[in-house]
């Protein structure tokens, strides 16, 4: 299991996969919950992390702290960062570059456009809410993908079993 935050000013993106990248959960919070997501981590409390969640696997799933959160390193992360290792998290950090187009890519492939929208180009549509979370699943993709722990074409694959929350 992996877990990974895209920090912003007022609002972050999380997401919780397994370890091929399969996305199991991931949610867009407001920054003041950062403190209360932090300790729902540390504490393998899914039911907070389920009730605040944007996706949810249809796939049963388990959950186990991996005993680190990746995290974006971009601008305006260190305040995130310094708050999730005050709340005893251990984070490692990552490039974030192009963490919310890539985002917006994952929202496509995860909810195809329907109707008409299907012959627009895919880089000029908009989706109907924030990404910030699968920003945050782009992180862990490019993560296992550094490590070289599993081919990276099955980690780019990972999305199916994903429905509404």
């Amino acid at each position: 299991m992996l877990i990974a935050m895209d920090p912003g000013t007022e609002k972050f993106g999380w997401a919780v996969s397994g370890d091929v990248g399969d996305l199991i959960l991931s949610g867009v919070s407001p920054i003041g919950d950062i403190d209360e997501w932090a300790k729902a981590v540390l504490g393998g409390d899914t039911g907070f992390l389920e009730e605040r969640a944007v996706e949810i696997s249809a796939v049963p799933y388990s959950f186990s702290f991996p005993g680190f959160v990746i995290a974006g390193s971009g601008t305006g992360s260190s305040e995130c960062i310094g708050r999730l290792v005050s709340s005893g998290l251990r984070v490692e950090k990552v490039p974030e570059s192009f963490s919310t187009l890539r985002g917006r890519d994952l929202y496509w492939r995860i909810h195809p456009p329907r109707g008409f929208r299907r012959l627009v180009p895919k880089g000029l549509l908009v989706p109907p809410r924030d990404v910030d979370d699968l920003a945050a699943w782009s992180l862990i993709l490019d993560y296992i993908c550094s490590k070289k722990e599993v081919s990276c074409n099955k980690v780019r694959g990972g999305i199916g079993g994903i429905q509404d929350a």
